[in-house]
This record gives structure tokens, C-alpha cells and sequence, in this order.
């Protein structure tokens, strides 16, 4: 029987010494976002920290509508926030 894979990337972020993160005093931050390498889709999302709860409903969507990791990363987001450092998360800050 063939197995089929998806050939994935997983973006994990220690981001206690991110500045969104100082500025909350974060203890802990940090996140994993899980994208297939192939359409570039958004498979999962995971975050720990203050605005975690706004991150995953952003991702979420993404993941509803089928956009790709370059097009929520490279969206515009208010400075200094935590989507914001979507860019940083998916490793093209």
C-alpha cells in the first residue's frame, strides 16, 4: 500500500525576546505554524502568549479560505502587535 505524505514545514518560535512579547512581560510566547510545502497552504497553528487568541482566529481563516503562508505573511499588520510578527513567524521577517 502507498503511503501519501505531505512534505511539510514547521515554523516554531521561542518569542520571549520578541518585542511584542516585552512589552506584555511575557513569561512565555511561542508559536508553531505547520505549512505544506507544496500550495504553500497553511495546515495548522499553534501559540502560547497574550494575543495567542487573536492568532489562531487570524490563522484560522487563512486556513478556511485556502490562503497561503506568503499571503497572510506579507498582509500589512499594525506595528508594534503581535500579528505583526506574522512576518518573523513564518521565517521571512
Amino acid at each position: 500500500m502507498a503511503s501519501s505524505r505531505t512534505a511539510i514545514d514547521v515554523h516554531t518560535n521561542d518569542m520571549r525576546h520578541w518585542f511584542s512579547a516585552k512589552t506584555y512581560a511575557e513569561t512565555v510566547a511561542w508559536s508553531k505554524i505547520i505549512v505544506d510545502q507544496t500550495n504553500d497552504r497553511i495546515l495548522g497553528a499553534h501559540f502560547v502568549g497574550h494575543a495567542g487568541q487573536e492568532l489562531v482566529n487570524l490563522f484560522g481563516l487563512a486556513m478556511r479560505f485556502g490562503l497561503t503562508a506568503a499571503q497572510i505573511r506579507d498582509n500589512v499588520y499594525a506595528y508594534p502587535t503581535f500579528s505583526s510578527d506574522i512576518k518573523h513567524m513564518l521565517g521571512h521577517g
